[in-house]
C-alpha cells in the first residue's frame, strides 16, 4: 500500500457530517487550553460554555470548533474522568450547533458498534462506522448524539455516504455537554466494539495521535489544515 490514508482521504470527495452550510460556514474555533483567554471570561455565574456561545454570538458564528490535539482541563470534574485525571488530550474535533441538527456518513461504510454511555463527562449515544477506501479500513467516531439515533441500529448495517444516520443530542442525553458532535478517526480499535477514548493522556500522545489522526482530513475545513 503506497498512498497513505491522509492522501486518500484528502483526494476524496467526503460528504460533509453535519449540514455543509454549517461545517463550511464562519466558525468559532474554540480555545480550551490551560493558557486561553477564555478562562479570564469564566467566573461562578458564567461557565466556560456560557463564554463560548457569547463569543459566537459577538461574532456571528453558525459553528463552534472544538480542536484536535488540544490539552483540556475541564474533563476531571466529571464523573467520567474522576479515576483517571491524568486524560487531558483530546483526539477528536468537536462541532458545536445545536440539537437536532443531522449527522451524515462522510463516506460508505457499515456500523461497526453503538451504545449509550450516559456517564456524565461521557459520550452519550455514541456510533461508530467501519470504511474501506483504496485498501485502507478505518472508523469513525460520533459522539454526543440522539438517543433516537440507536433505535433499530444493527452491527454491520450498511451506510451510504452522504446518508443522515443520526442527530445531535441535547445536553441531558448527550454526556450533560453543550450541544455538539465528538467526530474522531480511528485506524485501530484494538479491543474496543463501542466506544473508544477521545480524550487521552498526553503521555501516550504518540500512539494515540497517530491511531486517531486529524479529523479534518475528512472535514476539509481550510482554517484547520
Amino acid at each position: 500500500m503506497n498512498t497513505s490514508l491522509e492522501s486518500v482521504l484528502k483526494q476524496h470527495r467526503c460528504h460533509s457530517v453535519i449540514p455543509s452550510e454549517l461545517q463550511f460556514g464562519h466558525a468559532l474555533i474554540v480555545d480550551l487550553s490551560p493558557s486561553s483567554e477564555i478562562w479570564k471570561k469564566v467566573n461562578t455565574g458564567h461557565d466556560f460554555s456560557a463564554e463560548i456561545k457569547r463569543q459566537v454570538a459577538e461574532v456571528g458564528a453558525v459553528l463552534e470548533i472544538g480542536r484536535y490535539a488540544e490539552q483540556r482541563m475541564i474533563y476531571q470534574d466529571t464523573d467520567t474522568f474522576s479515576d483517571n485525571k491524568s486524560r487531558t488530550l483530546h483526539i477528536g474535533i468537536d462541532l458545536g450547533i445545536p440539537a437536532g441538527n443531522p449527522v451524515f456518513s462522510p463516506l460508505d461504510g457499515e456500523i461497526f458498534g453503538f451504545a449509550d454511555h450516559p456517564q456524565q463527562g461521557d459520550y452519550g449515544p455514541t456510533i461508530l462506522l467501519r470504511h474501506q477506501l483504496e485498501g485502507h479500513t478505518f472508523h469513525t467516531l460520533y459522539g454526543h448524539l440522539a438517543k433516537s439515533a440507536l433505535v433499530s441500529l444493527t452491527v454491520g448495517q450498511k451506510v451510504k455516504q452522504g446518508e443522515a444516520f443520526a442527530t445531535i443530542g441535547h445536553s441531558d442525553e448527550n454526556g450533560g455537554w453543550a450541544t455538539h458532535l465528538h467526530f474522531q478517526i480511528i485506524k485501530d480499535m484494538e479491543e474496543y466494539q463501542n466506544n473508544y477514548p477521545g480524550v487521552v493522556d498526553p503521555n501516550e500522545a504518540n500512539f494515540y495521535l497517530y491511531n486517531c489522526p486529524n479529523p479534518n482530513w475528512i472535514l476539509g475545513r481550510d482554517d484547520l489544515a
